[in-house]
């Protein structure tokens, strides 16, 4: 009965512990229902909402079949009508696949019974160019048995499955740990209580900051660096766009990273809770969210909402246009513009958490 009561004691005195820790409880029971939901909702492999172009010069009765045909599929977002057979659309990722009738395919069939269809698809997603091509040849194939379909592969002519996944992984190494790292540096320094000597400084909170963050930007370079070669020698993957734009791109999505840390560290101070909120605010929406694995184009309206806010999402889009398209930067602009909108936004709020504190 004795020990019961000892057993009692530590159980009420950890039960009330937890209940005024609201940190504690958050990551209890909020935690576990937001990762069942976001997980739930953006793991799909289901090709949906794509976007597709048609070279059709006749626009005949034939083609609008076709067209028809595609739209009541129910995949096929948007069908662009397209006069060239460029890879202009490809570059700027606006299009998965382009369809070209050749000019004499509806004599051609009515002559002989047969004809061909020639797809162009973007091949730096296998998976997304075995789904498209099978929907092809299902939808088009019925009530056309004559057609047969030549598909020409852009960008990774081998399928290469790592083509596609390495460029992701060095997005989301490279966010985790650039803010990761400065969560530690600066939790150590809270606990030590020696952050209080930085703020005795004749410093403004963002020179504080910008002092703080230096040496992991020069890290996360020679990270990015390393990461890079490593693609590079192992997994044999392209460099075919400007090299300097990449790593101007990946300064700034560094500075991202860099400044979640800073943001996180100064709130919570304690090294454990941090690094939990750290990994869970970078890794989880880099990996769901990006578009790195899953498409964006499949996931609920409110996960595509929170998606724009996510740096990995843009800087693996500059990633996969630079590496593996050769994506000119004027077709990358705009997701630079919105990363450096993002990292300084985050940079802005951790001096600003920072100057509070003083």
């Amino acid at each position: 009965m004795q020990r019961f009561l000892k057993y009692k004691a530590i159980f009420i005195k950890e039960a009330v512990h937890i209940l005024r820790d609201i940190r504690t409880l958050i990551l209890s029971l909020i935690v576990p229902i937001f990762l069942v939901v976001t997980f739930g909702y953006a793991i799909k492999l289901d090709v949906k909402n794509i976007s597709v172009s048609f070279v059709d010069y006749k626009q005949n009765r034939l083609s609008r079949e076709i067209k028809n045909k595609l739209n009541c599929t129910g995949v096929f977002e948007k069908i662009y009508d397209e006069y060239e057979l460029t890879e202009k659309e490809f570059l700027k990722n606006k299009i998965k696949a382009k369809i070209f009738l050749k000019e004499g395919l509806s004599k051609e069939l009515k002559k002989s019974g047969k004809g061909e269809i020639i797809v162009i698809i973007d091949g730096t997603d296998p998976t997304m160019f075995s789904t498209l091509s099978g929907y092809f040849t299902r939808t088009l194939i019925e009530g056309e048995g004559a057609l047969d379909f030549k598909y020409k592969v852009l960008f990774n002519e081998e399928m290469k499955s790592e083509i596609y996944i390495v460029p992701g992984i060095i997005a989301i190494v490279l966010v985790v740990l650039s803010s990761v790292l400065i969560t530690i540096s600066l939790t150590k320094e809270y606990e030590m209580q020696t952050f209080q000597t930085l703020l005795t400084l004749p410093l403004k909170p963002y020179e504080i900051i910008l002092g703080k963050v230096f040496p992991y930007i020069l890290l996360g370079i020679l990270q990015f660096t390393l990461s890079l070669l490593t693609a590079k020698i192992l997994f044999n993957i392209p460099f075919r766009g400007n090299i300097i734009f990449l790593y101007f791109s990946a300064f700034v999505y560094i500075l991202s990273g860099l400044g979640i840390g800073v943001i996180i560290s100064t709130n919570f101070k304690k090294s454990q809770i941090s690094l939990i909120v750290t990994w869970l605010t970078t890794i989880l929406p880099s990996f769901l969210l990006s578009g790195f694995i899953f498409p964006l184009e499949n996931i609920p309206q409110v996960l595509k909402i929170l998606s724009y806010f996510v740096p990995a999402r843009y800087f693996i889009e500059i990633l996969r246009g630079v590496l593996l398209r050769g994506t000119k930067i004027f077709f990358l602009l705009d997701e630079l513009l919105i990363l450096t909108l993002i990292s300084s936004f985050l940079i802005f709020m951790a001096s600003k958490i920072i100057k509070e504190k003083i």
